[in-house]
């Protein structure tokens, strides 16, 4: 059975989400000492720090617990009577002002700055991966490298597959590097900018959902159908 193609739109705006997530992972290591995104890390992170006597158990649990927060809520918008696009699209709005509320909470050097952005970023995160998984775009409900490159290849020419996908793949791998250089050369000039940026791609990420038909975008819904 050939599989139904994704909504491009949808490929686009999660390749868009991917990006500001490799640029945020970056941010929240370096500033955070925890993934804000990436519970498997933020497991590993707390586990190595126990073993070394460098514990970041607070501050890991704290990002779990909050990332839980944001899929609870997140699981509960994506049941509503909307349409996958604007449901979609209503969510990384949402992630986006969260995101953008956290920059100012650190620019604005608030007690307990690094605390709060903490909390607003992995509840936000918590809603993004909603997002992503409610996208249903092959490999990316949670922007990681790791299915991204297995993909690639399982489903390559050299190991007898159809190639599907792959450039969509490739993007995704690119996108997650590019927006990690990005978000460390960014943060070492301003946190609250480099967090500020994740928060405007991942609102125009939904924005582009929300747009009406036009001809350019008439292209992107029409741009290789059969391959994403």
């Amino acid at each position: 059975m050939k599989p139904t193609p994704h909504d491009p739109r949808l490929v686009i705006a999660v390749i868009m989400v991917t990006v500001a997530m490799g640029a945020l992972d970056a941010v929240s290591l370096v500033h955070l000492k925890v993934f804000t995104g990436y519970m498997t890390a933020t497991l590993i992170l707390i586990a190595v720090h126990l073993a070394s006597a460098e514990s970041i158990l607070g501050p890991g649990l704290l990002a779990i617990g909050s990332y839980l927060i944001g899929a609870a809520v997140g699981g509960r918008l994506v049941r509503r009577a909307h349409s996958r696009r604007r449901t979609v699209a209503d969510l990384l709005m949402a992630v986006g002002t969260l995101v953008l509320a956290a920059s100012a909470v650190w620019w604005a050097g608030m007690p307990w700055r690094h605390f709060m952005t903490l909390v607003i970023l992995a509840i936000a995160m918590g809603l993004q991966t909603s997002a992503t998984r409610h996208a249903q775009v092959t490999d990316l409900t949670l922007p990681a490298a790791t299915m991204l490159l297995h993909g690639l290849v399982h489903d390559s020419r050299l190991a007898g597959g159809p190639s599907r996908g792959a450039w969509r793949r490739l993007a995704a791998i690119l996108g997650l590097f590019g927006g990690a250089v990005l978000g460390t050369f960014v943060s070492s000039v301003s946190v609250a900018g480099a967090i500020a940026m994740v928060g405007v791609t991942i609102g125009c990420a939904g924005f582009l959902l929300y747009l009406e038909d036009h001809p350019l975008l008439d292209r992107l819904e029409n741009a290789g159908p059969g391959n994403v």
